[in-house]
């Protein structure tokens, strides 16, 4: 990327799939067809902002931190970085990374980096107030609770939120004309995963490896590159080593597992270690406990095409949490009303999955993965309380 910019402004719609708003940022920016690192949030900002691969960013969930050793965006040296000041979705990823200043665009000053998380399709659908991005009435949990069986209002509502999110986006731009600022700034668009529509039986992002989860847009913004939606395929972990090229400082962020622009990618990697936040009711948990614990991990690669998902675990706990799913969740609401207990349940235990059309077999995948997995690093794990695991469970996660 022939550029020399001194700001980054890096913005995250949560849960855009990437045929939601690709039209749009085709008008505006470089646009890629793009692999999210994780169906999880947590996992994929911390492939977006470190440039690693779930297994080697060690961040599978809110309870993991950045280790020492590892570096991010808010690591850049004479650049004031902070991250947005609204919203509690932004204290989640704050926390995370070190707790760095939280800032609006309206006050950050040059030469900054600042990263940005809005509600996008995040659930509840179109259900947050635009003057401090909380949730307006209900929570997620609530809401897809009321709409499960109801997936046509539950789909209006989620393009109707993207596209007020979307145009949230776009006065950010304007914020940044009107102070002088586009020039010397690089903005990139994307989004931490996708959203599933009442396909295969359900709304969310979480348990499934799918393509309406896995392919996200992302858009690099600045006067100088042309509008496009015909680029190549881009992975999270592209989006750093871009933004490294592209700023006059030249940051060194160390290793890192993706290529400017994508160079070179035919294949991008998704990965979800399932972590609980809350506790299963008493049997169940004891049962989960007397197996050896809940261990659930989603593989999955994929071209432009399709790919190969596999998903590793015990079968009884995987079925225990199924289970708990389908009478404690929404996930059972939606399953049970679309009448999809068996298709839901084969893509939730552990085996193997293909979707699309991808262009190298199972066993090409299996070995690309295996790979991957080969160099993973040690996590830091830190402890999160009642509030904030509540929180959690408002959102929707398990």
């Amino acid at each position: 990327m022939d550029l020399d910019v001194e700001n980054v402004l890096i913005y995250v719609d949560d849960a855009v799939r990437y045929n939601a708003v690709n039209d749009d940022l085709a008008e505006l920016g470089q646009t890629h067809k793009t692999v999210a690192a994780s169906t999880h949030t947590p996992t994929s900002f911390g492939s977006l902002l470190t440039g690693l691969l779930p297994p080697n960013s060690s961040i599978h969930s809110f309870k993991h931190s950045v280790p020492t050793n590892v570096r991010s965006v808010f690591d850049i040296v004479c650049h004031e970085v902070s991250i947005a000041a609204q919203g509690g979705m932004n204290h989640s990823i704050a926390e995370m990374f070190g707790n760095p200043p939280r800032k609006s665009i309206a006050d950050i000053e040059p030469p900054f980096v600042h990263v940005a998380r809005r509600p996008g399709g995040h659930a509840p659908y179109n259900g947050f107030d635009w003057d401090d991005y909380e949730y307006r009435s209900e929570t997620a949990l609530e809401y897809l609770w009321r709409v499960s069986s109801d997936p046509e209002t539950a789909r209006d509502d989620y393009y109707d939120g993207v596209d007020r999110s979307f145009e949230e986006f776009k006065s950010v731009l304007q914020t940044l004309e009107r102070r002088g600022l586009r020039e010397d700034t690089l903005v990139i668009y994307t989004s931490d995963h996708g959203e599933v529509l009442g396909e295969y039986g359900y709304f969310g992002h979480t348990h499934l490896a799918t393509p309406e989860v896995v392919y996200v847009p992302t858009s690099f913004i600045h006067p100088e590159l042309a509008p496009s939606g015909e680029n190549g395929l881009l992975h999270h972990v592209d989006i750093l080593p871009t933004v490294a090229s592209a700023m006059a400082s030249k940051p060194d962020f160390g290793r890192l597992d993706g290529n400017t622009e994508g160079e070179g990618r035919t294949t991008g990697y998704t990965h979800l270690n399932h972590i609980r936040y809350g506790s299963l009711p008493g049997p169940a948990e004891k049962i989960v406990s007397l197996t050896g614990g809940f261990e659930r991990t989603i593989k999955s690669l994929w071209d432009e095409h399709g790919g190969h998902t596999f998903v590793d675990g015990h079968k009884t706990t995987s079925s225990i949490i199924y289970l708990a799913l389908l009478l404690q969740k929404p996930f059972g609401r939606q399953v049970f009303h679309n009448k999809k207990v068996r298709d839901s349940y084969s893509r939730f235990m552990p085996g193997h999955q293909s979707y699309g059309n991808p262009q190298f077999t199972a066993d090409e995948a299996r070995a690309d993965i295996a790979a991957i997995l080969s160099g993973q690093s040690e996590e830091k794990v830190r402890a999160i309380d009642e509030n904030t695991t509540e929180q959690l469970e408002n959102m929707g996660y398990l």
